[in-house]
């Protein structure tokens, strides 16, 4: 083969090789069970607004009044923000209802879709898709 017929390969593999880490990235349903949806009550113990997802950490008491330290899943800090979303929206102290669709593993973890504060305010305020646009409205929880 000629030079210009080994370039054009070597820019073609590389290329793909460089494109692969975007197919790394997972949509909700491979963590999360997207058909079904569970609200949990709780305090607030760390809010993190932060890439590539924003997270919220709090703790609730089981039905047999155990502690269990839970997680919600949300997007990153542009997407929430057109939400209503702030970096100091939740405070650790904090009363809170989230609702949303729980972890496959069964873990204390679920995607958040809907949060409730103490003072009645209900987060998301509108649902924005990742470019800030408004999106179609959701399902109600």
């Amino acid at each position: 083969m000629n030079l210009k017929v080994w370039i054009s390969v070597a820019a073609v593999v590389t290329l793909a090789l460089a494109c692969t880490p975007l197919f790394a990235h997972h949509g909700t349903g491979v963590a999360y069970e997207t058909e079904k949806s569970v609200t949990v009550k709780g305090t607030v113990t760390e809010w993190i607004w932060a890439n590539p997802h924003c997270g919220l950490l709090f703790d609730a008491t089981d039905d047999k009044g155990n502690l269990v330290h839970w997680g919600a899943e949300l997007g990153n800090p542009h997407q929430e923000s057109g939400a209503g979303f702030s970096k100091d929206v939740f405070k650790p102290g904090d009363k809170i209802t989230v609702t949303g669709h729980p972890a496959k593993s069964g873990a204390p973890r679920l995607s958040g879709a809907r949060f409730v504060l103490e003072d009645g305010r209900v987060l998301p305020e509108k649902r924005t898709k990742g470019n800030g646009e408004a999106a179609p409205e959701s399902p109600a929880y």
